[in-house]
C-alpha cells in the first residue's frame, strides 16, 4: 500500500516505508434518548463522525544524513501552514490499494520525527504520524469531468421597455446530461461555468440547482465547489453571485445516474459547463 500527501510519497518500497498502518475507526454521533416510561431506548437520527489514520513510518537510507534528508521532505508536508491556516478547509491524502488510487479528505495531526539513536543512525528512522479524517467518505483521487455545451440561443421576442433602437433578446433552450456516479455513497459536485453566459444555472431533477445572478464575460470561469463550500473566479471569492435558491449543501449526486440540465443566456452559442465529480464509497 502507498500513500501520497502534498507531494510527498511513502509505502512499500520507498525511502519512506510504512511498518504499520491504523485505520482507526469511523465515529458516531447519535441523539438517542431514554424511555422515561419504559424500557429501551428512543432512536434518534445517527450520523457518522471523524476518525484517525496512525502511520509508522522507517526511512529506508544508508545513513542518518540521509535518512535525515528523506524525513524532512514529509515532515515540511505535515506541517504545511496552508494545511491548518483556514477554517473549514480540508486537504486529500492519496493511496494506493490493489492498483487503485483514491483519497481521503482531513487535516494533518501529531508527527515525531526521526531520533538519533542506533536504527537512525544506521538509515532507519521511525517517525510516527497521524492525518485526521473529516469525511467519512472516500473518494476517487481522480475526478471525472463532463464537458456540457449550451445549446444554441434563437431569436426571441423585442426586449422591454420598447425605445429606439428596438432590439431582440436571444435565449439558449436548457441543455440535458446524465451523470454516472459509480460509487457506493453520494458525492458532492464542483460545477465550472465558462463563459460567455448570463445567468447560468445547472439543475438537478432532484429539485436544487447551483446557479448565478450575472454574466461569465467570455474567457472567464467561475467554480462552485459544493465540497469545499467555494465559489471562485480564478483564486477570488464571488460568492456573492449565487442565487439565493441554491444550497450547496443539497449539491450531491446519489449512487447511480442522475438527470441534470444547463442553461442560462448565451447569444454566441460557445458557453460550456464542466461537471466535474469523484465516485465516492464507504469502504476503503
Amino acid at each position: 500500500m502507498r500513500f501520497r500527501f502534498d507531494g510527498v510519497e511513502f509505502g512499500d518500497k520507498l525511502p519512506l516505508f510504512v511498518t504499520d498502518f491504523d485505520q482507526g475507526t469511523t465515529e458516531y454521533r447519535t441523539n438517542d434518548t431514554e424511555r422515561s416510561q419504559g424500557d429501551g431506548m428512543i432512536a434518534g437520527r445517527d450520523f457518522l463522525g471523524g476518525r484517525t489514520w496512525g502511520f509508522s513510518v522507517s526511512t529506508n537510507m544508508r545513513n542518518l544524513p540521509d535518512a535525515s534528508m528523506v524525513e524532512s521532505r514529509l515532515a515540511a508536508a505535515w506541517h504545511n501552514p496552508k494545511h491548518r491556516s483556514k477554517s473549514l478547509a480540508l486537504v486529500p491524502l492519496s493511496y494506493e490499494l490493489g492498483g487503485r488510487w483514491r483519497r481521503v479528505y482531513g487535516r494533518p495531526s501529531r508527527y515525531a520525527g526521526i531520533r538519533g539513536d542506533i536504527q537512525a543512525v544506521q538509515g532507519h528512522g521511525r517517525i510516527e504520524c497521524d492525518f485526521r479524517i473529516h469525511d467519512p467518505r472516500y473518494f476517487d483521487d481522480v475526478e471525472t469531468v463532463l464537458p456540457l455545451p449550451i445549446v444554441p440561443a434563437s431569436t426571441g421576442g423585442l426586449m422591454a421597455p420598447l425605445v429606439a433602437p428596438l432590439s431582440t433578446v436571444r435565449s439558449s433552450a436548457p441543455r440535458a446530461g446524465y451523470v454516472d456516479n459509480k460509487g457506493t455513497a453520494a458525492t458532492p459536485l464542483k460545477v465550472v461555468f465558462k463563459g460567455p453566459v448570463t445567468d447560468p444555472y445547472v439543475r438537478a431533477a432532484a429539485g436544487w440547482e447551483i446557479a448565478l445572478k450575472g454574466t461569465v464575460p467570455h474567457g472567464q470561469a467561475i467554480t462552485v465547489d459544493a465540497f469545499a463550500g467555494t465559489v471562485l473566479r480564478g483564486n477570488a471569492p464571488v460568492a456573492g453571485l449565487l442565487t439565493r435558491k441554491t444550497r450547496l449543501s443539497s449539491a450531491v449526486l446519489p449512487v447511480g445516474i442522475s438527470d441534470l440540465t444547463f442553461g442560462g443566456v448565451d447569444s454566441t452559442g460557445t458557453a460550456l459547463v464542466e461537471l466535474r465529480w469523484r465516485n465516492a464509497y464507504y469502504s476503503i
